[in-house]
């Protein structure tokens, strides 16, 4: 059976839930929305891994940093904690993510003229007061409004950031329940991704459940 958690990196609250989570199912697997390349980074506490690069991507990592804290859009410090605790207990570790050099060659690939349209907004909302609220995490019907406006705006963005990230971690899931038909799997993932994970998840295995925390 899986469990699916949606949780925002920057509210301690989110550490308090994995602890419950974890204790409340006993997982034999713990599922974590991360790659190799990620978790060696938060590892190293280098959680933006270069600062070269185009200047989008720096603004990109910019913006991951101060809006996906909020959303989730980013595995943080909390799937770090989740890493730590599941193999301390003798779990076992599965990362569901799309290896970020796939994810970071793909944002290469998004038309340069609405890779601009958003720098300009990012920059928009780290300089103008109210540009981009994130003083209250946002709650799920927040979270969609704030995605279905990506997706308008920048839907290059929004497919490589939320699209195909969501169906490579739903294959991931699929396939770790497959191979461990009898075991319960416990998956955090961004709130952001929650969804889709729902309702993707919903239809290929009744069993499995899905909630949200911040």
């Amino acid at each position: 059976m899986i469990h699916v958690y949606g949780t925002s990196h920057v509210s301690h609250q989110s550490i308090e839930r994995i602890d419950e989570a974890i204790e409340k199912h006993d997982p034999e697997i713990v599922a974590l929305e991360l790659d190799p390349i990620r978790l060696q980074a938060l590892k190293s506490g280098d959680q933006n891994g270069s600062e070269g690069g185009p200047i989008f991507i720096r603004l990109l990592r910019k913006f991951q940093n101060k809006v996906g804290s909020k959303t989730g859009l980013m595995p943080g410090q909390e799937m770090l904690y989740a890493h730590h605790k599941a193999l301390g207990e003798g779990r076992d570790v599965v990362l569901i993510d799309q290896d970020i050099r796939i994810t970071m060659q793909k944002l290469k690939a998004v038309r340069r003229k609405e890779k601009v349209k958003a720098g300009l907004s990012l920059v928009a909302g780290f300089l103008i007061p109210g540009g981009i609220d994130v003083s209250d995490i946002p709650e799920e019907k927040m979270i969609q409004q704030m995605s279905a406006q990506m997706k308008h705006s920048y839907p290059g963005l929004h497919s490589v950031l939320m699209e195909d990230r969501n169906a490579v971690m739903t294959d991931s899931l699929k396939q770790v329940q497959r191979e461990n038909p009898d075991s319960d799997v416990v998956a955090f993932v961004g709130a952001a991704h929650r969804k889709h994970l729902e309702e993707e998840l919903s239809e290929f295995d009744s069993q499995s459940t899905v909630e949200e925390f911040f």
